[in-house]
């Protein structure tokens, strides 16, 4: 019976993740942290895979959220299916659109209490394999109430496309794509400190570039240099500029070294910070004067150290490549410098998916060139403090509409209008999705035979001494919510004398894991089967 006193949000993830500091993990964290701020649900439900994910989880709801910690039940993944049935869900989120989002779809097709909206989000999206993984939006169970949430505008029309491509090649409905950004806490740039600079001088004009220094997957940095050679070779003086690079460079790469190289022929301080830790970082946005982030590469789909300058009041110069456009008000808040390509590159999409992921992203990143000249102007722009400090208090009220305070607002009402969504009632709507292996079918020639209706089944020895309590089953870790030991227990009983399976399944109608406990039992010798004449 379904559970109506309130609503309930179900995930497949914990949006929380140890390792490196990127910028999917950052805006997971985010997220949820927003979710359970604004706190506009009864449950949260986290249907996780293993132990780990819950404990750090755990963790981070108690020292980030602890009030709403009563609210958040981490279940285990097996259990998703009974918890399906029993709950009416107003939505499930999860943290990325390519991981299981059509997969959840079916189940939910097939088994839930009511078809509730399925959102995930997108991060990078130029991975060659992606187009497989995006394969699971595009089949017969697709409802009004499945959908992408994209992060960008640009974002949203590589997937519209994608989508339109996979739809015409499979004759299916594709899953609706909506935009909604990324965000960030303003209050977290806050406050100005200097504490724990590395070695950046304080009386010259500083343009931070944070990010990962790589061509190969973030962006390509000659350009700026190129940039800013220009301004030399127009009579600008640059002994009061500084360049800070601050970001972690492809291991083993000689880039830096040919940066700083390049920096020192053209009378440019350079300095390069490498790794900075979260504490470093904002210290460094601080005492910027200005941001630059060049963007070419397309694993890039949003930018979040845009917003972050724009929160610490700093002018951004950014590429005018894929979501950069949505966060930089030219003009206004900051520059962004055009960018061009061809459009002839089908020998990448061809080799890609045979190549090493750095090797097609650079080369997809090399066929666009930002516009120097353009960016040396710019750059001259921002070499007045009065331009600057104009700019910077525009692009800190600009970060505001990007708040997570104001984000999760609008999840919040995409979640309502899909629930409005036409869509079939639980269990009438398609729900084998064609990707998925239809193992029944697949493997059906391993087993010597399948149970048959007139198969006799008979309680062993073995069986009879565990109704009596004198042994026990065995019961493995992670079948639980597959078997039903209640329901084993009924079956010792109808089966004290033998009885064809169809009898069985007569008696056990109800019984939604029959199959599964029989199977068990007969795997434990709580049962025997014979072949029925």
């Amino acid at each position: 019976m379904a559970q109506h006193s309130g609503p309930i949000w179900g995930t497949l993830d914990p949006f929380v993740e140890g390792g490196p500091v990127i910028g999917r993990k950052v805006a997971n964290s985010g997220f949820l942290q927003a979710l359970l701020g604004a706190d506009p649900f009864r449950e949260y439900h986290f249907f996780l895979p293993d132990r780990h994910s819950g404990t750090a989880l755990e963790a981070f709801v108690n020292a980030v959220c602890p009030q709403a910690a009563a609210k958040v039940r981490i279940l285990p993944r097996t259990a998703l299916a009974e918890h399906l049935a029993a709950n009416a869900y107003h939505a499930f989120h999860l943290s990325d659109c390519l991981t299981a989002q059509g997969f959840l779809a079916a189940l939910r097709n097939r088994l839930a209490a009511n078809i509730f909206p399925i959102t995930g989000v997108t991060h990078s999206l130029s991975y060659a394999r992606y187009g497989q993984s995006f394969a699971q939006h595009v089949w017969a169970g697709v409802t009004g109430r499945d959908c992408i949430v994209a992060t960008s505008r640009a974002g949203a029309d590589v997937v519209r496309e994608e989508l339109s491509a996979l739809a015409e090649t499979f004759h299916a409905p594709a899953a609706q794509v909506a935009v909604v950004p990324l965000g960030i806490w303003c209050r977290d740039f806050d406050v100005s400190t200097l504490e724990g600079v590395p070695a950046v001088p304080a009386t010259k004009t500083v343009f931070l570039v944070p990010g990962r220094i790589s061509p190969y997957s973030k962006m390509d940095l000659l350009p700026l240099l190129r940039a800013f050679q220009r301004l030399r070779q127009g009579g600008v003086d640059l002994g009061g500029v500084c360049l800070v690079l601050a970001g972690s460079p492809d291991e083993g790469a000689s880039l830096p070294h040919t940066l700083t190289n390049l920096a020192a022929n053209i009378g440019l301080e350079l300095v390069l910070v490498r790794c900075p830790d979260d504490a470093t970082r904002t210290a460094l946005l601080h005492r910027a004067d200005v941001v630059v982030s060049l963007a070419d590469n397309p694993q890039e789909t949003f930018g979040l150290t845009i917003l972050e300058a724009a929160a610490a009041a700093k002018p951004v110069i950014a590429s005018d490549y894929d979501g950069y456009r949505d966060l930089v008000r030219h003009g206004r808040t900051g520059f962004l410098v055009p960018t061009l390509d061809s459009g002839e590159v089908d020998d990448v999409s061809l080799l890609a998916p045979l190549l090493y992921d750095s090797a097609y992203h650079l080369w997809l990143a090399q066929d666009v060139a930002v516009d120097v000249g353009e960016l040396a102007g710019q750059l001259r722009v921002l070499l007045q403090k009065s331009v600057r400090e104009e700019m910077g208090r525009a692009a800190r009220e600009h970060a505001q509409g990007f708040d997570w305070s104001v984000v999760i607002g609008r999840y919040l009402e995409l979640w309502e209008r899909l629930s409005a969504a036409p869509a079939p009632k639980p269990g009438e709507g398609e729900h084998r999705h064609p990707l998925a292996m239809r193992y029944e079918r697949l493997f059906a020639g391993y087993p010597s035979r399948r149970l048959a209706a007139g198969d006799v089944l008979e309680v062993t020895e073995l069986g009879r001494a565990v109704y009596r309590g004198q042994d026990f089953p065995v019961v493995y870790a992670g079948i639980e919510a597959r078997i039903d030991l209640e329901l084993m227990r009924k079956v010792l009983v109808w089966a004290r004398n033998p009885l064809s399976w169809t009898a069985l399944r007569q008696k056990a109608a109800s019984e939604d894991r029959l199959t599964a406990t029989v199977l068990w039992m007969l795997k434990g010798d709580l049962l025997r089967v014979s072949a029925g004449s």
